[in-house]
């Protein structure tokens, strides 16, 4: 029942990161062109304008379908590391470099809670 809850609460984060990032307005999302905007604003420049776009459409459509296959208890290794990846991606590109420690610390822990899922889940695949 516990690892039911915890698969709720972060398919459903996973899930609302990626419609915010395709709709703006959506719960205070910023859609994909201020998102394309951002991560041109964190690095991601050299990719241009239509790169950037792409790679919005992208980080959202996969955060959704990560968050879905969670919620859905479906191919958990792969969704809980690349939600670990982008909360290492953050980390590295908008929170250490500004400085936010308290948004630091809550992306690490994110970040070692779905690494753990991540193994714990390849685990009992190969069980």
């Amino acid at each position: 029942m516990g690892n039911l809850i915890i698969r709720i609460g972060l398919g459903l984060l996973f899930v609302w990161g990626g419609m915010e990032k395709f709709f703006e307005g959506y719960f205070g999302g910023v859609g994909l062109e201020k998102m394309a905007g951002s991560l041109q604003s964190i690095g991601f420049g050299f990719l241009g304008e239509t790169g950037n776009y792409v790679l919005a459409i992208l980080l959202a459509a996969t955060e959704l379908i990560a968050g879905l296959l969670i919620l859905a208890n479906r191919k958990l290794t792969w969704a809980y590391y690349y939600c670990a990846v982008i909360m290492l991606v953050a980390l590295i590109t908008v929170y250490f470099p500004r400085v936010n420690w308290m948004q630091s610390m809550i992306h690490i822990a994110l970040l070692t809670t779905f690494l753990g899922l991540g193994i714990e889940a390849n685990q009992k695949k190969k069980a």
